[in-house]
């Protein structure tokens, strides 16, 4: 999340149901799960980048909506 207007955005799309994984592009960049994330019903990527949370993301749609089981997902593989 960078500014104050992406994160209200990235929150209103959550409130309608879109799943929101948080990735980073840096070269050994980390997403941890924070409280502010968990608190939003974001999913974490922790250290894969935005590509490939893309995909697993997608893979992940293909058995649930839960966010909190798509988290389990991303925190298994």
């Amino acid at each position: 999340m960078t500014t104050p207007a992406e994160t209200d955005a990235l929150r209103e799309a959550r409130r309608r149901g879109v799943l929101v994984v948080v990735s980073s592009r840096a070269g050994s960049g980390r997403v941890l799960p924070r409280k502010t994330l968990r608190e939003g019903g974001f999913v974490v990527a922790d250290n894969l980048n935005p590509q490939k949370a893309r995909v697993l993301a997608m893979l992940a749609l293909t058995r649930t909506e839960d966010a909190a089981e798509v988290q389990r997902m991303f925190d298994t593989y």
